[in-house]
């Protein structure tokens, strides 16, 4: 039987690592004075924070940003006022013209006043997240499961690649990870504290019970601060607790809570979010989940879903991710484990949004990171209390670790779309672009980083079909940038005689497969043509899946 999470009583850690520490200092036969200064496991408080950190800042300065890194950094650079404007602002069609909270936004404003917006000072901030969480994690897991579980639990975390990528990225999901994880901490602790409420026995007790309340009150207002997806997050945390026994004598206490919560969230909830889900409902780029998205949710703790991953990851990933959910859910339930309850909030975020999405699309990979946590929890678990035979968590372990390497591997090698190297195509243009030139980028995914990396290029960008699924960069938004698309390729060249037109191949070739041309490539190819003895288009670089061609005006 595993420790009692609500009841954290004795040590069943197979003499390893007992958990009182009375019987510590008695085995080791050492004064509690030395106990407090060298624990027995400090070297692995000291490797597993470094190994975390250490894959948390590779290539963290030379990785490129790419389009909603861009947007973020440019974004969180202008004022809250600004922010707020470009934001909230009504569009037609909708009540709000983004779909996020600002609370990142805000953050990073704040971070970047002190640091600056370089890509290693913006993504720091999210290394620094990562980091905590990382932290918290191994906290909460050596809480429910005792310190050997922890320290697997720490481990795990420190070198997801789910984890990894986030932590290294300047958007806001890994402050949605740190958040859930908060909230996941700060309720289950109350719970420990006693099922009947906040004002049962008072006292030291009591205090406490409302200190644990607390955080998880602030943890889940963070959470929705974050994403608005983290709801799904709560949702399950609060279902968690109804399934449990005697659910009756906590439900005063969470609904107090969950009030508390409300009222925090109350300003964006009646000022925003339904302007947001607005922005949603007429459209959005999400397309419906299937068969795909439910397979990649079997491998949450192995690979990164930032890239994509060769077909020998995928397959070994894949193997590794049906065997340890099998071997979950039937130790958990054999065991009467409450590893099963970090199952629970894994899963049941997944298939909520999996449901939801046959109505209205709002399945985001990316927003599933606090459930590739609690997962990890679950792992931990398995292997270090699961019960398995030595070979077979021994061979479990070689399958995590191949898979982990390998997306790793991936993660930090990977320079395709939408991540290309901008900054070299950014130099290229800068020491090849004349005076009267004009730069056109196809769409918005390649103009905020060529605009990040090199802002006094003369470019521009074509807008977006309106009302199409890519049309999420609304007017508001844009005037709060001064950055504004421009609506036709005739406006876009003029009267120019040279064209540097940036595109990725892949959205010719989409456009290809319907049937069509493209139809700012179809009026260059009319209007401009090849130098005499020179290829058409004149000069054409590639940069990995980045495209950048110079067209000629015809001559009369």
């Amino acid at each position: 039987m595993d420790m009692p999470l609500l009841h954290f009583t004795g040590h069943r850690l197979g003499g390893l690592f007992p958990l009182v520490l009375g019987d510590i200092v008695m085995e080791a036969r050492l004064p509690l004075r030395w106990y407090r200064i060298w624990p027995e496991d400090w070297p692995y408080r000291v490797l597993i924070p470094l190994l975390a950190f250490s894959l948390r800042v590779v290539h963290l300065q030379a990785r490129s940003l790419w389009y909603d890194e861009a947007f973020a950094v440019l974004y969180a650079s202008l004022s809250p006022e600004r922010m707020v404007y470009g934001t909230v602002t009504p569009v037609a069609g909708a009540g709000a013209a983004d779909v996020h909270p600002l609370l990142y936004y805000f953050l990073l404003h704040g971070w970047m006043g002190l640091v600056g917006r370089s890509p290693l000072a913006v993504r720091f901030f999210s290394v620094g997240l990562g980091m905590v969480t990382v932290a918290l994690l191994w906290r909460l897991a050596a809480w429910c499961f005792g310190r050997r579980t922890g320290m697997a639990v720490g481990l795990l975390a420190a070198v997801s690649p789910f984890h990894v990528a986030y932590s290294q990225e300047a958007r806001m999901y890994g402050l949605l990870g740190l958040a859930a994880v908060t909230a996941a901490w700060g309720l289950l602790r109350a719970l420990e504290c006693g099922s009947a409420g906040v004002w049962e026995r008072g006292g030291v007790g009591g205090r406490r019970r409302v200190q644990w309340w607390a955080l998880y009150v602030v943890g889940a207002a963070l959470t929705l601060y974050a994403h608005n997806l983290g709801a799904f997050v709560l949702l399950a945390l609060n279902v968690l607790v109804v399934i449990r026994r005697r659910w009756y004598r906590c439900l005063p206490a969470l609904a107090l809570a969950d009030l508390a919560v409300l009222a925090l969230f109350s300003p964006w909830l009646v000022g925003a979010l339904p302007g947001q889900i607005g922005f949603v409902g007429r459209g959005y780029w999400l397309a419906p989940p299937g068969a795909e998205e439910v397979v990649r949710a079997m491998m949450l703790p192995l690979l990164t879903f930032y890239e994509p991953a060769p077909v020998w990851l995928l397959g070994v990933g894949l193997f590794t991710g049906v065997l340890l959910l099998a071997l979950l859910a039937l130790r958990a339930w054999q065991a009467r484990s409450q590893a099963g309850w970090f199952l629970f909030l894994c899963w049941v975020p997944i298939f909520l949004l999996l449901l939801i999405s046959r109505w209205r699309p709002v399945y985001l990979e990316r927003t599933l990171l606090p459930s590739a946590l609690f997962y990890l929890v679950a792992v931990g678990w398995l292997l270090t209390r699961g019960g398995l035979p030595r070979s077979l968590s021994l061979g479990l372990v070689a399958l995590l670790a191949v898979s982990t390497a390998g997306s790793l591997g991936v993660h930090y090698t990977y320079v395709g779309f939408p991540r290309p190297p901008f900054p070299e195509a950014a130099a290229y243009l800068r020491n090849c672009v004349e005076p009267a030139d004009v730069v056109i980028h196809t769409n918005k995914l390649t103009y905020f980083p060529m605009h990040y990396y090199a802002p006094h290029l003369p470019g521009v960008f074509l807008a977006d079909p309106p009302g199409s699924p890519q049309d999420t960069l609304a007017r508001p938004t844009q005037e709060a940038l001064g950055i504004f698309a421009t609506p036709t390729i005739t406006e876009a060249v003029g009267e120019v005689g040279r064209v540097w037109l940036v595109y990725f191949p892949r959205e010719v070739e989409e456009v290809q497969a319907m049937g069509a041309e493209h139809p700012a490539l179809a009026w260059l190819e009319g209007r401009f043509g090849p130098a005499v003895g020179r290829p058409w288009p004149t000069e054409q670089e590639r940069f990995s899946d980045l495209v950048v061609a110079l067209y000629r005006r015809k001559e009369p």
